[in-house]
């Protein structure tokens, strides 16, 4: 709503001090045609003035430019932070409004044993959705600071991604078809690790999941093991691709959104990639849907 009020403005001024010294430059060298000096002397100032004129026309075109794109940025980061505030206040009421009805329903009615164990495990269930929350936010702001501790460790590649597929599969109920792989030893650090293949299954899960599944791809060449999580969505508008890995960003609009989540699952899978020193991007693909492609360092 700001932006187009605000463009406009920039353009009005921008316009009206060019007009105003257009006309300042007109005047001055009408003044100096005027004069009682020499030809010779009022060609010399004339092209001072347009020589000066012209150096400063720059300056002040390029001053305009600056502080019409620093409004505009921010502009983006006050819409951003908006939706991470709608999306934020939605994720952390509804897990505790859920909780509380559950605690709720077994303080004022005599329940069975069975149904109270459920409701126990549905209350524990959603502090576990809002702790993951609030784990999100923190690991954000580390990320940010440059203050995420690694604890490098060997792994096997292998059973670490047949895990880690067994648990999500669960967690969402879908399907997760990982290529065939002679297995890798390699140094990482399991959590961070972990922390990026999870938000990328899960954001795969929520804006791109169909009957077709999600593809896990691991391949590898001297220096890099490289992971492919693919979905068969709808896949990313390419006006959207630059602004995927920029924090709070999302491609829905709060408040007619239809998925759950912040904006910082792919901000955190990218700077996480960065902190084991290596990379996260979007790559091509023939054929719908997107795909994530993780390359970390390796060493044989």
């Amino acid at each position: 709503m700001l932006k187009k009020p605000t463009t406009v403005f920039v353009y009005l001024l921008g316009a009206y001090v060019l007009i105003q010294f257009l006309w300042w430059g007109y005047h001055l060298i009408d003044l100096t045609r005027a004069s009682h000096h020499t030809d010779q002397t009022v060609n010399k100032r004339i092209i001072m003035i347009i020589g000066e004129g012209s150096v400063f026309l720059v300056l002040l075109l390029f001053g305009l430019w600056k502080i019409k794109r620093s409004i505009k940025k921010e502009i983006q980061i006050a819409r951003q932070q908006n939706n991470f505030m709608l999306s934020v206040t939605h994720e952390l009421k509804t897990p505790l409004a859920a909780t509380k009805l559950y605690l709720q329903t077994i303080q004022k009615h005599k329940l069975s044993e069975e149904k109270q164990i459920e409701l126990i495990q549905k209350a524990l269930d959603e502090s576990s959705r809002l702790e993951t929350l609030v784990e999100q936010i923190l690991t954000a702001s580390r990320l940010e600071q440059q203050a995420m501790p690694r604890l490098m460790t060997s792994i096997s590649l292998k059973d670490f991604l047949q895990k880690l597929i067994a648990i999500q599969e669960k967690r969402f109920n879908i399907s997760i078809r990982m290529n065939d792989f002679k297995d890798i030893q390699f140094e990482t650090d399991p959590l961070i690790f972990t922390n990026i293949l999870n938000n990328l299954i899960e954001n795969a899960y929520k804006y791109g999941y169909t009957e077709q599944g999600i593809d896990l791809t691991v391949s590898k060449d001297d220096q890099y093991i490289s992971i492919g999580v693919r979905d068969y969505g709808k896949g990313i508008p390419a006006e959207q691709q630059d602004l995927l890995f920029k924090k709070f960003n999302r491609l829905e609009n709060e408040e007619t959104r239809s998925t759950k989540g912040t904006g910082l699952g792919l901000f955190i899978a990218k700077e996480c990639a960065r902190t084991l020193g290596g990379n996260l991007k979007l790559i091509k693909v023939e054929g719908p849907g997107a795909c994530f492609q993780i390359q970390m360092p390796y060493d044989e």
